[in-house]
């Protein structure tokens, strides 16, 4: 199963589903990422992004 989620600054991707989301970041790095519905993170949503320029 799965939650409905309301949050604005969220995506929401259907199980087996895909979706795109474009992100213009100002400097090269790496940013770590999370869900942050209560548990998410601890269950594994979570990943790292790194950025070239």
């Amino acid at each position: 199963g799965h939650m409905q989620h309301d949050d604005p600054n969220s995506v929401l991707v259907e199980p087996g589903k895909t979706a795109e989301l474009t992100w213009t970041f100002p400097r090269s790095g790496s940013l770590v990422f999370a869900c942050n519905v209560p548990g998410h993170s601890e269950a594994g949503m979570v990943g790292q992004i790194r950025i070239g320029n």
